[in-house]
């Protein structure tokens, strides 16, 4: 593929990355390689980052999701805030489909800005028809 790539990030991808997962965590590191060298273009709802933090704060504690953020904020990673034409577009996609409202944010995000999705997260791989999708799989 020529050309910078725009890529939105979603939770399923950004724990995979923390967990250092064989596999999916080993591309989303690609990706974000990609990033700094200027090759990609990779984006995220705080909405979804938000997602991100309660599981790590609920696994590890509050002090690990903040050392996390704080880790995730020195990335080469675009943060979107939740507008109302966010918030509403994300409303409008979760009542359609059978997928969490946090999810529905990511796909929002990635339609917006005409973007393929980064995930592993069945619930979005099977919306091929509403998004593009860049499949992550665990090894």
């Amino acid at each position: 593929m020529s050309g910078k790539r725009t890529l939105v990030v979603d939770s399923w991808a950004m724990l995979a990355l923390l967990k250092n997962e064989p596999g999916a965590g080993v591309e989303v590191v690609r990706l974000f390689d990609a990033a700094a060298e200027g090759r990609a273009s990779l984006h995220m709802s705080w909405i979804n980052l938000g997602e991100v933090y309660y599981i790590v704060a609920r696994m590890a504690g509050e002090d690990a999701a903040a050392m996390r953020l704080e880790t995730i904020r020195t990335l080469p990673l675009r943060l979107h805030e939740a507008d109302a034409r966010a918030v509403l577009g994300a409303a409008r996609i979760k009542a359609g489909r059978r997928l969490a409202y946090a999810d529905a944010f990511a796909v929002h995000l990635a339609r917006e800005i005409d973007a393929e999705l980064v995930t592993g997260d069945p619930e979005i791989l099977a919306l091929t028809d509403l998004v593009r999708v860049c499949a992550l799989t665990r090894k």
